[in-house]
């Protein structure tokens, strides 16, 4: 009875790893797939990367926080246009939305989101959102990539 139970055991702890190994391989690879998305962005050499996560697919995933998710975050070397995103997106060949003129209003006051271009390609939503820091600063632009499913 002793050695059935041990054997139980030991077959529980080997199943639970082997399922472990599986899942984190599976949700690396969506991981990766989100990362090559985002790269295919080709932002000005000029441009420099501030931040960037990822946020694993899991078991259960939130409104809050929707998996798998990339953001990356660029500042630019410059106040950006309109034109700039549109040239940004027209690069990608994806159908993208845009809203906002990209201009700052005299009566905001920190970091104002001035435009932002949507699109949904490949089982994501991709957004590329333009924010001034404050007047006359060069504009950051953020990334965020999220399951279209979310």
């Amino acid at each position: 009875m002793r050695i059935r139970a041990i054997g139980l055991l030991i077959g529980m702890a080997l199943a639970w790893t082997g399922a472990f190994f599986f899942v984190k391989t599976y949700h690396d690879g969506v991981a990766q797939q989100a990362g090559l998305i985002a790269d295919r962005i080709e932002v000005p050499e000029d441009w420099i990367v501030v931040s960037e996560h990822v946020e694993r697919e899991q078991f259960v995933c939130f409104n809050t926080k929707p998996c798998p998710t990339l953001s990356r975050t660029w500042q630019a070397d410059r106040v950006l246009e309109a034109t700039d995103l549109q040239r940004l997106t027209d690069t990608l060949g994806w159908d993208f939305e845009l809203d906002g003129d990209c201009q700052r209003g005299d009566d905001e006051v920190g970091v104002s989101s001035v435009c932002s271009a949507v699109a949904t390609s490949e089982g994501y939503r991709i957004q590329l959102r333009v924010d001034s820091p404050e007047p006359g600063s060069a504009s950051m632009v953020r990334l965020r990539l999220t399951s279209a499913g979310q």
